[in-house]
């Protein structure tokens, strides 16, 4: 595959990437209601501190990604930390289903889906130009 041909598909990933960190992952932990969470079956904590602040950091990297999207070459660290990003929460949704702590479609989905981003990053990640000194 050509340079400008992955970068074109990297676009297109990173741009899916946006909506559901932002619209399907982000958003939702920040700001939606209970009742949301519940009809995705979400586990509730009591307390919903941490629930929030995993929405503010997605949305958060929505944003990044969003810049990634627009520039993916001279965004390459933000693609590199979404490598770190979707490979961790796939091993951590994969350890908990494995050891029987989660039950949620909607987590198992997430899970799938970060395990792909993780894939799409690693083999469209664009090459860093060598750079000269001087």
């Amino acid at each position: 595959m050509t340079t400008d041909l992955k970068l074109i598909w990297l676009r297109r990933v990173l741009l899916v990437k946006v909506l559901l960190t932002l619209f399907a992952w982000g958003l939702p932990a920040l700001l939606g209601p209970s009742s949301l969470l519940a009809i995705l079956r979400v586990p509730i904590p009591e307390d919903p501190t941490y629930l929030r602040l995993f929405g503010a950091a997605c949305t958060a990297f929505g944003v990044a990604y969003w810049f990634a999207y627009r520039d993916p070459v001279r965004n390459v660290a933000i693609v590199k930390a979404g490598l770190a990003d979707n490979g961790l929460i796939t091993l951590v949704i994969l350890f908990l289903g494995l050891a029987g702590k989660i039950s949620s479609a909607f987590i198992w989905l997430s899970g799938l889906l970060t395990g792909l981003f993780f894939l799409l990053f690693l083999l469209l990640m664009p090459r860093e130009e060598k750079r000269l000194a001087g």
